[in-house]
C-alpha cells in the first residue's frame, strides 16, 4: 500500500507516494511517518525535498587530488570536527607536506602541534603525533603504490593497507574522491541514523560488523531509490546539525532524567 504526501520543494506545494506507514522498508524496518525524526520516510521525504537524485551529489568536493584527499581523511575522525580538519588540512597543504609526500612524522608533527584558526578561535589539533606517524605512513605507501581509481571498492581495499587507515577512512577517501556508492561511511552519525530507524540493531559494532553493516546500508539506499553517496551526505548534515537530539533518543534514561528535570523545573516555578 502507498499514501500521498504533500512536500514543500523551492517554495512549491508537491505531491508524492510513499509507502505506507506500517508496510517495511526492509525485513523488521517500519516505513513510519515522513513528519517523525529519523524515521526511513523522513530521510526519504527530505531526499526530496533536497531533490537528491542519481546525479553525482556534488554535496563534498575533493582536496587537493586523491592524496589531498586521503590526507583530509586521516586529519578527521575521532572526535576531530570537520572545521578543524580543514584548519589542519590548510596548514599542511600551505607547509607542502602533500605535494612532496612528506614520510617524516617530526615534519607533520611540527604542523599539527601549533594552534589552528577556526572561526574566531585558536584551536589545538587533537592527537598531533599519532595523526603524524598515520600520515607519514600514508606518503610514505602512495610514494611506491599508484592508488586505484577504477572502482571504490578496490581503492578501499588498497588503502586498508595504510598504517592508521581503518574501513571507515578508506571508504571515506573512495567516497569523495571516486564518487562511489559502492562503499559506506560508517560514522557516528550514520550509525545514529541507523540505530534510530531500526536499520542497525543493539549487536552491531562497527569495529567487528563493518561490512554486515554497510550491506545493510547499500541496501536501505536501494530501498529508498536515493545514492548511497548522496543519502549519507543528507544524514551526516542532518544528524550533526541536530547536536545531542539523537544521541538523547538513543538513551532513555537520559530521557527520563531530562523529563524529570523539566517536571522539576515547572513544579518550582510560581503561577502567573
Amino acid at each position: 500500500m502507498s499514501r500521498k504526501v504533500s512536500l514543500i520543494v523551492h517554495g512549491s506545494l508537491v505531491e508524492r507516494e510513499m509507502p505506507d506507514a506500517c508496510s517495511e522498508v526492509l525485513p523488521g524496518v517500519i516505513w513510519g511517518d515522513p513528519w517523525t525524526l529519523f524515521t526511513p520516510a523522513y530521510w526519504l521525504a527530505q531526499a526530496w525535498m533536497s531533490e537528491i537524485d542519481t546525479r553525482p551529489s556534488g554535496r563534498y568536493s575533493v582536496k587537493h587530488g586523491l592524496i589531498g584527499e586521503l590526507g583530509f581523511c586521516l586529519l578527521g575522525g575521532f572526535g576531530i570536527t570537520a572545521e578543524l580538519a580543514t584548519a589542519a588540512y590548510d596548514r599542511c597543504w600551505q607547509a607542502g607536506l602533500f605535494l612532496r609526500y612528506e614520510t617524516r612524522p617530526e615534519a607533520w608533527v611540527a604542523e599539527l602541534s601549533e594552534p589552528l584558526q577556526v572561526g574566531s578561535r585558536k584551536i589545538r589539533y587533537r592527537y598531533p603525533n599519532q595523526k603524524s606517524r598515520f600520515l607519514a605512513a600514508a606518503m610514505e605507501y602512495v610514494q611506491h603504490n599508484e592508488l586505484r581509481t577504477d572502482s571504490g571498492m578496490a581503492l578501499r581495499e588498497q588503502l586498508l593497507n595504510i598504517n592508521g587507515v581503518g574501513y571507515k577512512i578508506a571508504s571515506w577517501v573512495a567516497r569523495n574522491a571516486l564518487d562511489s556508492d559502492e562503499v559506506a561511511i560508517l560514522d557516528i552519525h550514520l550509525l545514529r541514523a541507523g540505530r534510530l530507524c531500526g536499520l542497525f540493531s543493539p549487536r552491531h559494532r562497527v569495529e567487528r560488523h563493518y561490512k554486515e553493516m554497510e550491506a545493510l546500508y547499500l541496501l536501505f539506499s536501494e530501498k529508498l531509490q536515493i545514492r548511497p553517496a548522496a543519502l549519507d551526505c543528507l544524514i551526516w548534515e542532518d544528524m550533526r546539525s541536530a547536536g545531542s537530539l539523537p544521541l538523547r533518543l538513543l538513551d532513555p534514561q537520559a530521557n527520563s532524567q531530562m523529563s524529570m528535570r523539566f517536571m522539576t523545573i515547572g513544579s518550582n516555578q510560581s503561577p502567573a
